[in-house]
């Protein structure tokens, strides 16, 4: 299912970009972390998730001012400001009722708009959020918001990402960790991280009307349980629901008692997913031609270089080809080995991504040629020692067209250099 995307701005002239899909009653989900928008496009776990109630619902998500598509210029982090970004949106699109589904610190933006708007308010869903933050010591605060806004702090953003769920999960965790630096600058992402921490709800509570479903993994690692419990007796007639798990995000871990418990309380007809009921999807086996990896800023520029490729005689291999699973990393980790060759787009965008740099690190270590394709005249930095000993195919100025012919006839001789090369090991 692809989105809708499209932009409004609020009152104070900043964009918010947005995206829709699906038909139906409107199901709104403030963001809780920075690029809802990014994060959709990028890891299959959640777009699944929000296919799942596009199915019988307009689904609306949106990118926070100062994060992904969104205007990256933020310089007020307050719950006010985060409400009116939401009434910017639901007005932009005329939405008359809306059921709001928030977690973290989507969930406290959803309850100031139900408490101030309980006539246009249909249900609310929250997950895995909070009150207020006052269980929590202002050292601790304090030293989550340092790790984030050091900016070549790699080992403090996974140690604050590891919070949200165990060490089994902790290259997903790593990967969105990566995708959250790419999305927003340190300073604005600390900023984001510091205001659900600086946020309280607990007065609005009580002025909710619309039928209320709080749901709460039992052994949550980022929001502790019993502030989901503390939440839940504070808004009327609240119907809460202890889940199992230690999970943060509502994307990994058991997703189907969540959606189930939506499900039902929507009065939505209850479907099981087959990719989440078929636990560990694999990436077919079959050997790809080359591996292409990018910075999310450079997908458009990584689309033209893998539909050339794929029109004219290569298989080529790149994120969107996977299907949705439980085990991204992992997934990734087996294409990148499958894989004959090593396709990097070279840029300041993938210069400084986490996530490329693991990439090619799983290359570099499984002794992939490493094609590094320019787009940008730069020399990259923390890349270097993993591409040093390759030669820089340049794909600048642009357009980028003029140099696709040129590069996949490269890669077909590298490629089928290497195969004969095997064909005479085995002989």
């Amino acid at each position: 299912m692809e989105p809708q995307i499209g932009f409004c701005n609020n009152p104070d002239g900043a964009r918010i970009a947005y995206a829709t899909l699906g038909q139906g009653p409107a199901m709104v989900f403030p963001p809780g972390y920075t690029s809802v928008i990014t994060f959709y496009n990028t890891f299959p776990e959640i777009r699944q998730l929000y296919d799942s109630f596009a199915r019988y619902h307009t689904v609306v998500i949106y990118d926070m001012v100062g994060a992904g598509l969104s205007d990256r210029n933020r310089t007020v982090f307050t719950l006010e400001s985060e409400l009116r970004d939401l009434e910017t949106v639901v007005g932009h699109l005329k939405l008359d009722r809306i059921i709001l589904n928030g977690q973290a610190t989507g969930g406290m933006i959803a309850i100031a708009y139900a408490a101030k708007y309980p006539e246009r308010t249909t249900h609310l869903v929250l997950y895995g959020t909070c009150a207020n933050r006052r269980d929590l010591s202002e050292e601790f605060k304090a030293a989550v918001v340092s790790l984030i806004r050091q900016p070549d702090n790699w080992a403090g953003r996974r140690t604050v990402i590891s919070l949200c769920a165990s060490q089994a999960q902790i290259d997903m965790l790593e990967l969105i960790a990566a995708m959250a630096k790419d999305t927003a600058t340190p300073e604005v992402l600390a900023h984001l991280v510091d205001m659900p921490y600086r946020l309280d709800v607990a007065h609005l509570c009580p002025l909710v009307k619309a039928p209320t479903l709080v749901m709460h993994r039992k052994g949550d690692t980022l929001v502790d349980f019993k502030v989901g419990v503390e939440l839940a007796s504070l808004i009327p007639h609240a119907r809460f629901v202890p889940l199992e798990g230690d999970i943060h995000f509502n994307f990994l871990g058991d997703v189907e008692s969540f959606k189930r418990n939506i499900f039902e309380f929507l009065g939505d007809p209850i479907t099981e997913d087959k990719a989440t009921k078929d636990v560990q999807p694999m990436v077919k086996q079959s050997c790809h031609d080359v591996f292409i990896s990018f910075a999310f800023p450079d997908k458009e520029s990584a689309a033209k270089i893998y539909s050339h490729l794929k029109r004219n005689g290569t298989n080529p291999f790149w994120c969107e080809d996977l299907t949705a699973g439980q085990d991204y990393p992992k997934l990734l980790g087996e294409a990148i080995r499958n894989s004959k060759s090593f396709l990097l787009v070279v840029s300041d965008s993938s210069d400084n991504s986490a996530t490329v740099r693991k990439e090619t690190t799983i290359a570099h270590n499984n002794k992939k040629p490493i094609i590094p394709v320019r787009i940008e005249d730069i020399l990259p930095k923390n890349l270097e020692y993993l591409i040093a000993s390759s030669l820089f195919f340049d794909a600048f100025p642009q357009p980028l067209e003029q140099y696709l012919p040129r590069l996949t006839s490269d890669i077909k001789k590298m490629v089928g250099s290497k195969t004969e090369k095997k064909a005479k090991t085995k002989k």
